[in-house]
């Protein structure tokens, strides 16, 4: 016999399901962006120019117009760091040389952080797909404890029948 009170109950369970699902899924899609996105926000927020010296221009297996950009730039204390940047169309960017000056944004707050000052607009999508990411996480777990009360509802006005 069908008893409607009890498919909403039901449908209300499916939600839960679907939307931990769907939580779990958009959290793994975030967290692969993480590096990206952290580093955007934060060389974006307060990125200080210094300058660094490439070290070495590294030649990417079956792509023959990338290269992997390697430096290296000293911080405001002096400590030495070392970066790379993966740059997958370097035959149609600013060519540099090996010993050669770079123009790098730094993070005064994590002096290991840095990125290629021309190229920082690269991490943008990283930035919006973690996010985005986290904010949809968000709003899913907002519905699915919104759910989880209606459920809660339907328990108390069933002790009543």
């Amino acid at each position: 016999m069908y008893y409607p009170r009890e498919a909403a109950k039901d449908h209300l369970y499916n939600r839960i399901v679907m939307l931990t699902v769907a939580c779990c899924v958009v959290l793994l899609l975030a967290g692969m962006a993480r590096h990206q996105g952290i580093l955007y926000a934060l060389l974006n927020f307060n990125g200080a120019q210094t300058n660094g010296t490439v070290t070495q221009l590294e030649e990417i297996l079956m792509n023959k117009n990338g290269k992997i950009i390697h430096y290296r730039y000293a911080d405001e204390q002096g400590q030495l760091h070392q970066g790379d940047f993966v740059d997958e169309r370097y035959a149609e960017h600013t060519q540099y040389e090996v010993n050669g000056p770079i123009a790098l944004l730094v993070s005064p707050w994590m002096p290991e952080k840095s990125a290629i000052a021309s190229q920082l607009q690269s991490y943008r999508a990283g930035f919006y797909i973690m996010a985005g990411g986290v904010s949809l996480a968000l709003l899913f777990l907002l519905v699915s404890g919104r759910t989880f009360w209606q459920i809660q509802a339907m328990k108390e006005q069933d002790r009543y029948y």
